[in-house]
């Protein structure tokens, strides 16, 4: 049994060679391999490489060509040809051409930038002529052409003398800040610009009540030369009044109210004179505010506050002194009220807006105002300067007797014209039995009231006091 044992081989010694003979033949052949890819490889750059040097051989072959000799030289003398005779270039005339274009479209755009000034200009006059109450009536508008070609607007205003001031500056400011040079005096405006011109004239309205004239005794030759004259004269008074309203069963009731008090003491005194209860609105903090609302109580008038409101125009219309303006603080608006009310000296009875268009379109600061105003009276009319007034409303909701302007007798200034007003005004009371209308402290409106009043209680048509036909 010893003898077997060291016969036998060990097993590990055995496995270890056999290993060994396997590496080394994989490793021979792996190189085997690789040094035939890289073989493989340079053949194929190569031959790349050659059939690209052939493909380059070939596109040059074919791209040369033979020109013959008198192709040749006709083709050289057309290239000589073009060098020595340029061609037109189309390039810098579409420049010039657009260039042209642009020019006269800047030119127009600017025509037109103008043109919107003036027209803007243009409204802005007629805003103040509005909120003025001036009537198209007594406004004539032109334009004409200078001989430079600078165009020229004109207006013709006929409006009182106490107005004119006031116009005047507002159209000034209007034209100064539409770079306008400006020129004016209280009956004159004259504006001019590069473009265009503002021409504006302010005239005082004529006195047209013609007075019958009483034929001297002299010769007999004389009183028949005068006889003529005489009966122009007559016939000229007729035509010129309108004629009445008819005569009405039903009596109607007319509620009279002047506003613009303050501005004459004579006017005040010839307004007192009237026989009849037509009340009296005073500006105030003017120099004869106080004086007129006293000599107006004295003789049993009613007396109301002409308030001053901000108009849309506003600020190139000024409403003067004590105006409410459209950004005033509720508190500055109660001192405003206070000192307007007691500046008048008398125990008030009302009080309406004087101008007012931005103010009583606005709610919030009507109810300011009212709030503020009821420490004085309980009475307001809205003389309703614009059709967007809030104003009723508001004094309807902060429980005051309140009224409306249904219609202005003297925005035309000529007596023929408030006639026609006031007769228009008693045709509209016999709708509804009663109609409050508003006119002016101006000599021609009283002069209207004297002719009027009279004939239109004969036709019963009643002028009542302005307080009994609030509501």
């Amino acid at each position: 049994m010893a003898a077997r044992q060291t016969n036998k081989r060990p097993a590990g010694k055995k496995t270890t060679s056999r290993r060994k003979t396997s590496k080394s033949k994989s490793a021979g052949s792996g190189l085997f391999l690789g040094i035939g890819l890289i073989a493989v490889l340079i053949a194929l750059i190569s031959f790349s490489v050659m059939s690209i040097t052939g493909d380059k051989k070939q596109e040059e072959e074919k791209t040369v060509t033979v020109i013959p000799a008198k192709k040749k030289e006709q083709s050289e003398q057309k290239e000589q040809m073009a060098r020595e005779v340029p061609v037109p270039k189309k390039e810098p005339v579409k420049k010039e051409e657009t260039k042209k274009e642009t020019a006269k479209k800047d030119e127009q755009k600017k025509e037109k930038q103008e043109a919107a000034v003036n027209d803007n200009t243009a409204d802005l006059i007629r805003l103040v002529l509005y909120d003025h109450e001036i009537s198209r009536s007594s406004v004539q508008e032109r334009q004409s052409k200078t001989s430079a070609g600078k165009d020229i607007t004109y207006f013709e205003i006929t409006c009182d003398e106490n107005m004119q001031r006031g116009i005047s500056s507002a159209i000034s400011s209007i034209l100064r800040k539409n770079g306008y040079k400006v020129e004016s005096s209280q009956n004159k405006v004259l504006g001019s610009s590069s473009k265009d011109e503002f021409n504006i004239i302010l005239k005082a309205p004529k006195k047209e009540i013609v007075k019958k004239e009483e034929p001297k005794k002299d010769t007999v030759q004389q009183e028949t030369k005068k006889e003529p004259k005489k009966e122009q004269m007559q016939q000229a008074e007729t035509t010129k009044y309108p004629p009445l309203p008819p005569y009405t069963k039903k009596t109607v009731r007319i509620g009279i109210l002047l506003d613009d008090g303050g501005n004459s003491a004579e006017l005040a005194k010839e307004y007192a004179a009237i026989n009849y209860p037509v009340a009296v609105a005073v500006l105030p903090h003017l120099e004869h505010s106080r004086l007129t609302a006293e000599i107006a109580k004295k003789a049993g008038k009613t007396v109301f506050l002409h308030f001053p409101m901000a108009p849309k125009s506003y600020p190139n219309t000024d409403p003067g002194r004590g105006a409410v303006l459209p950004n005033m603080p509720e508190l500055l608006i109660t001192g405003v009220v206070k000192e307007n009310f007691e500046s008048l000296g008398v125990k008030v009875d009302g009080f309406n807006n004087h101008m007012g268009s931005a103010i009583t379109e606005d709610p919030h600061k009507m109810a300011q105002i009212l709030n503020a105003a009821k420490a004085y009276t309980n009475t307001f009319i809205d003389s309703r300067t614009t059709a967007e007034t809030k104003a009723y409303a508001e004094c309807r909701k902060a429980g005051y007797k309140c009224g409306e302007n249904r219609l202005f007798l003297d925005n035309d200034n000529k007596v023929e014209s408030i006639l026609a007003k006031i007769y228009e005004a008693a045709e509209k009371a016999k709708d509804d039995g009663s109609i409050i209308v508003i006119g002016h402290v101006r000599p021609n409106t009283l002069e209207a009231l004297r002719i009027a009043l009279p004939q239109l209680e004969k036709l019963n048509y009643k002028i009542v006091d302005i307080k009994k036909l609030v509501k």
